[in-house]
């Protein structure tokens, strides 16, 4: 879906540009982490890349899926920097193709960062880590009831051991084919880490959306195999017509110790109106140990996860194993319902170079025609990000 906020967030770019650039007596130019043209720490340029190239592996049952080979993610990245403001341009022209993060975000009070764009709404652990950084290919089967990005306001703030965002959100600025819900939405997130040290760190968060649906619109919740190398869907509720309003809860559990975290979420949906109302949940939870010895990091403004770090010359070694369901049969609505084992072994061979291997088993039961079915997947991933 097109937003005007497209073309007023590339108008800023550009008016920010020169401005930066006006700066040039002291320019610094560096190669690491992509391309960097700085002026001082707060006036810079840099642009990056994320490439993610994915090959799947097909064993399928009812539901016909097909193997293939292609870029998950190949993403441009702008940055650019004016004192107090930042500005970010994402754009993918892999599988799925158009602008991700596109905003404007003003840091100048202390602890407090105000957003204005196409952003990841702050809602689920898993949605708000990098891509980069998850421990496996794709986010859990839950991830289908988040809002997962939308255009909106958000402002955040942090203590020692805590963090809180909230803002008002729109639709999203191109079409990810997973949730369709056109509204409105406000969202908060709350996090707590009652322990937080370098080496351990015990996380609890609670997130809630509540989302008007425009008038005429359809609510349609569903979700691939765990693998975006596939069109096919085995839950799918279809489009629900009638629905005034949708809420969804999340709640987050984490721990960190040194090597080993432990991770896990629930999320509950309610549809208001519609034919009947319904209610959705999803969840999952997951294991990782950096075998390598490495540890594990954590970001105590955003309450999330942050890239692993490898420290020897054969880069870092990662084991994951994750149980994911969701659930959207209810009442009238029977979108159908299924869980997924993954297995994941990733070489973080540099901060920037990565390799990932995923083995997971599927199960549909029933799935959205009212099948029973089960199959499997082996999925490898060459990632660079700069």
């Amino acid at each position: 879906m097109q937003s005007p906020w497209n073309r007023y967030l590339v108008i800023a770019a550009l008016a920010l540009a020169p401005a930066v650039a006006a700066q040039g007596a002291e320019t610094s130019v560096t190669l690491e982490d992509g391309a960097k043209v700085a002026w001082d720490d707060d006036r810079y340029l840099r642009l990056g890349a994320r490439i993610h190239y994915d090959l799947a592996r097909f064993s399928d049952d009812v539901t016909l899926l097909e193997d293939d080979q292609d870029f998950r993610r190949a993403r441009l990245i702008l940055r650019a920097g004016y004192d107090d403001w930042q500005f970010r341009a994402d754009y993918d022209l892999g599988l799925v193709d158009g602008w991700r993060s596109l905003y404007v975000r003003y840091g100048g009070w202390q602890r407090v960062r105000v957003t204005a764009g196409n952003q990841v709404a702050p809602f689920s652990l898993d949605e708000l880590s990098s891509s980069n950084d998850l421990a496996f290919l794709e986010r859990s089967l839950a991830s289908a009831l988040s809002p997962a990005m939308l255009t909106g306001v958000a402002a955040r703030t942090w203590g020692k051991n805590w963090s809180a965002t909230a803002g008002v959100f729109g639709d999203e600025l191109s079409d990810l084919d997973r949730r369709t819900a056109d509204g409105t939405s406000v969202i908060g997130r709350f996090t707590y880490a009652p322990i937080r040290k370098r080496r351990q760190v015990l996380h609890f968060g609670l997130a809630h959306e509540y989302r008007s649906i425009d008038s005429n619109a359809e609510v349609r919740i569903r979700a691939r195999p765990e693998s975006r190398l596939t069109d096919e869907r085995l839950v799918d509720t279809g489009g629900i017509a009638g629905v005034d309003s949708l809420s969804t809860t999340g709640l987050e559990l984490m721990a960190i110790l040194d090597n080993v975290r432990l991770q896990t979420e629930y999320m509950l949906m309610s549809l208001d109106g519609g034919p009947s109302d319904a209610d959705f949940s999803g969840g999952y939870v997951q294991a990782s140990w950096l075998a390598t010895g490495e540890r594990y990091r954590y970001s105590r403004s955003r309450g999330v996860p942050t890239a692993v770090r490898p420290k020897g010359d054969w880069g870092a070694l990662e084991l994951s194993l994750r149980y994911s369901m969701l659930d959207l049969d209810d009442g009238l609505v029977t979108g159908g319902e299924q869980t997924q084992v993954t297995a994941a072994v990733s070489l973080y061979l540099t901060e920037n170079l990565r390799t990932s291997l995923n083995y997971s088993r599927y199960d549909a039961a029933p799935n959205s025609d009212g099948i029973d079915e089960d199959g499997s997947i082996l999925m490898f991933r060459f990632q660079v990000a700069l």
